[in-house]
Formats: structure tokens, sequence, C-alpha cells
């Protein structure tokens, strides 16, 4: 694990233009900080460019001399987060929060933390850190070891209702659970309300190039509880294919780990 550099979206977003990438950079800049005019956004380009001055990423001599104002490496760098082709992303809506991994090449990961669109902290590690990267990230605390099993199944309309607090009657009625599930679901639905009716996912998407949209790979959703983590798998044999379990801490860091087993094959 190697920290580079701390900044905010503004600052990111003009040292993208710089490295002429100008589209990456205006969806960058626009994610967090919407439409602008060009005036609007020429004064917010100079502010960030004495923000990068005082850090010492902007030599305003080469600028004014029309040269690319960042050192070499700061040029690579970019590049490598710019074209990198593909990328891990762990979301933590309840934290305004996401982690977003990017791999750079062979086992080379580049670790992007946003918080609440504003900060954004990069630091290099290694496909083997992966896991930890994760973990750390969410931070999640479990009571202890489950004793009993608790689990139940959704239909994929039904699970597509689940961020809806108005319709969970109607999943029940869709599901038509047994006494055990029905126990299982409304302790699940207490933990889902806990966090504003948001699941969290971590996702895999392939980039193949800037000029198209990422394809989604794969994605796994979850939800911390205080006594597990609810892990959330999709058997398409199954006549209600969401399969719904709380497991405890060493199934999650199973998860972890299989993570880390996919994205050694990245790229």
């Amino acid at each position: 694990m190697q920290y580079l550099m701390t900044c905010s979206t503004e600052e990111l977003a003009l040292l993208v233009t710089m490295c002429d990438y100008p589209h990456v950079a205006k969806g960058i800049a626009e994610a967090s900080l919407g439409e602008k005019s060009p005036e609007e956004w020429e004064a917010i380009m100079e502010s960030a460019s004495r923000q990068l001055m005082v850090k010492g990423f902007w030599d305003d001599e080469k600028f004014e001399s029309g040269e690319v104002p960042l050192a070499d490496e700061m040029q690579e760098f970019i590049k490598q987060y710019v074209e990198s082709k593909g990328m891990l992303r762990c979301s933590d809506a309840p934290r305004e929060s996401v982690l977003m991994l990017h791999h750079l090449e062979g086992q080379s990961w580049l670790s992007h933390t946003i918080h609440r669109d504003i900060i954004h902290e990069f630091v290099y590690i290694t496909n083997e850190e992966i896991p930890e990267t994760i973990k750390q990230y969410y931070s999640f605390e479990f009571d202890g070891q489950l004793s009993d099993p608790i689990h139940f199944s959704l239909s994929d309309e039904a699970f597509d209702l689940l961020s809806d607090p108005a319709a969970q009657e109607k999943v029940c009625f869709m599901s038509d659970f047994s006494k055990e599930e029905q126990q299982g679901y409304e302790r699940f639905v207490g933990d889902l309300q806990s966090k504003n009716w948001m699941l969290y996912n971590i996702s895999f998407f392939h980039i193949p190039d800037l000029k198209e949209d990422p394809s989604l790979e794969n994605i796994t959703f979850f939800l911390p509880s205080q006594s597990g983590m609810w892990m959330i798998e999709y058997n398409d044999k199954q006549a209600r294919p969401v399969q719904v379990q709380l497991a405890g801490s060493d199934e999650w860091n199973s998860l972890l780990k299989g993570i880390s087993t996919v994205t050694a094959f990245a790229g």
C-alpha cells in the first residue's frame, strides 16, 4: 500500500483536463457540482490551480509557456487512472461515500475513495491487499457468532420492492413466507430501515473504451446487521431466486477473499 494524494473534485477535474481528457473531466466535475456556465467553470478551475500550486502539483511557469503544468509522474498517474479497463465499486450510501478500485496492470490497483462527492483519496495497492482494503473501508463490527441460521428467499419482483417502505406488506403477500422466514424477513427489514432502505453492493465493471459505457460484469448485494451480515445471492434454479441469509464474520471475510480471487484475473 502506497499513499499517493488527496484532492478535491475540482482539483481532480483540472488534473484530468490538463492530461487531455476533457470529457472525462467534465463528467467528474458535473457529477459533483452540476452544470455551470463557461465563466463559472473558468473561475472554479482557476481556484483549483491555486490549490494544486500550494500542494506542489502545479507548475505555473510551464502553464504560462503553454506546457502541461504537471510533473511526468502525475501525468502517468492520471493516464493510468483514466484508462483503467477494470473497476471494482464498493458503495456506502449511508455515509455518502464510495470506494473504487481501478485495475492498472498485472496485480497493481489504484484505491480511490470519494467522500461526499468532494474529497478524493488515492492509494496504490496490490491485488492481495484488496480484501483488507474493502474490510477497512466499511469497518463493520459484529457482536459475535450466530447461534442459528436465518434465511428467506424472494422473487425478482419482490427484491425490486425492498427499497420502498410502503411496499413491505406486498412483499410478504407475494412471498408466502413460512413462520421462520417471516421472522427472518422482519429482522432484515429492521436492519434495512436503519440504513435508510438502501442495500450495500460491490460491483465489478469492465471498461473497454473511454467512448463506451462501463459493462457490469458482476454485483453482490449485502446489508450489515449488529449480529452479522445479510448476504444476498442469486440462484436462478429456485422459484424464488433471491436467497437472503444472515451470516457471520467468517462468511463476510470469505466473500472479500473471493473478490480478490476474481480480480486477480482482471484485465
